[in-house]
């Protein structure tokens, strides 16, 4: 996909789902809470302190394939509920943006931080 796509494809989407074991930052999931595409992500890596409790899974689900088969009825479930009550995760959503726009991907503490001398 061009740039150009994968942010049309992600401004349509109502969910983004990560199963990775590595990553940097996960900037793909941010740029889907901007457009209100609800992320479900792994309680690992950069997730576990970024991502609200809401909008994570337990990070065993899919460590490995075996374990993706083992709880892929609740992986579906938990789809299946983000796509049934979308609009009332909405909130929350915004909630996690400004915790994202402000702890994450603002330099605003570090250009304090720096003015003050720090």
């Amino acid at each position: 996909l061009s740039k150009i796509e994968y942010h049309n494809l992600l401004g349509r989407a109502k969910l983004v789902f990560s199963a990775n074991l590595q990553e940097t930052l996960g900037i793909s999931w941010y740029e889907g809470a901007l457009v209100d595409t609800l992320p479900m992500v792994p309680d690992r890596l950069s997730y576990s302190e970024m991502a609200l409790n809401e909008f994570k899974y337990p990070s065993q689900w899919t460590v490995d394939f075996k374990n993706y088969e083992t709880n892929r009825e609740q992986i579906v479930k938990r789809i299946h509920d983000y796509m049934i009550n979308y609009e009332t995760y909405l909130p929350v959503l915004q909630k996690q943006v400004r915790k994202l726009q402000d702890d994450f991907f603002s330099g605003r503490k570090l250009y304090g931080a720096i003015g003050n001398g720090s």
